[in-house]
């Protein structure tokens, strides 16, 4: 004799299958996926501060984002500001990378770097990471180690966040254990950054940056960070141009932090980086 299902039974069965069908990546769609920036850096606490063995002490202050998006049901995709993909696995704790020695080229900086070990943890909005990875360049390799890495979730849309960049801001001493206020060609010494950024607010979360030699450049503003956007823009000078590869800054209103790619003038690629206050 065939026993049919009774109706509570096709019920949950319906309800149970309409949920699988849609949420095929519940808890790494729903806790990991969107846009993390990175808190501001803080000396202090040594978050988001990375040591490299490059000299005496040297240290890299961390600003920018990672997207995550989900891969696969333990499997999530993190893409970062300069333009690098990771592939992470979800464990019972949070994230891992997926395989290690994850290699990736730099597009804005111009190197190859590959991650050794990179986890994340995230509760509610706020997000707490570790790295360590090893950036290859012409002379050497070098070891980097980000052991308190802190960012927050941001909002795809967030016009609010454009005041807090608004106004004139003003480089400040150079800084030789972070290359703060520096600017870097290849083959040549550093050049110093001074002088001043001033920035406005457009329509909603845009903003426009005007240099002190001229040119004005389009970001986006996404919580405490804003993005070239356009990624690649030129300004044309009197006989030259100056073109942008990636600007990327993180403020909290009073301070400021930049980091810029792009090709000079003369035709030569140049990163600098920036540490600004506001007027």
């Amino acid at each position: 004799m065939v026993r049919h299902p009774t109706p509570l039974l096709l019920v949950l069965t319906a309800a149970a299958a309409t949920a699988c069908a849609s949420s095929p990546h519940p808890p790494a769609a729903e806790i990991y996926q969107g846009r993390w920036n990175y808190d501001l850096p803080d000396v202090a606490t040594m978050t988001n501060i990375a040591t490299m063995n490059i000299g005496d002490g040297v240290q890299g202050p961390q600003i920018g984002d990672i997207v995550f998006t989900p891969a696969g049901p333990d499997r999530i995709t993190g893409r970062t500001d300069v333009g690098c993909t990771w592939q992470f696995a979800v464990t019972p704790t949070g994230l891992e990378l997926a395989t290690p020695n994850q290699t990736c080229h730099n597009p804005t900086a111009g190197y190859t770097y590959t991650m050794t070990a990179w986890t994340v943890h995230v509760t509610g909005g706020h997000e707490t990471e570790s790295i360590k990875a090893i950036s290859h360049h012409r002379d050497r390799d070098y070891e980097f180690d980000l052991t308190r890495g802190a960012r927050t979730r941001a909002p795809e849309e967030d016009p609010k966040s454009a005041g807090e960049f608004q106004g004139t801001w003003t480089y400040g001493s150079p800084d030789p254990r972070t290359g703060a206020n520096t600017s870097l060609t290849p083959g040549a010494a550093p050049t110093l950054l001074n002088g001043s950024v001033t920035i406005t607010t457009s329509v909603g979360p845009r903003l426009t940056a005007h240099t002190d030699n001229g040119c004005d450049w389009s970001l986006i503003a996404r919580g405490n960070t804003a993005k070239l956007d356009p990624p690649i823009q030129t300004c044309t000078l009197a006989d030259s141009a100056v073109t942008l590869t990636a600007w990327t800054i993180a403020t909290d209103g009073h301070h400021q932090l930049s980091s810029i790619s792009g090709t000079a003038p003369t035709g030569t690629p140049f990163t600098a980086t920036g540490d600004l206050t506001r007027r």
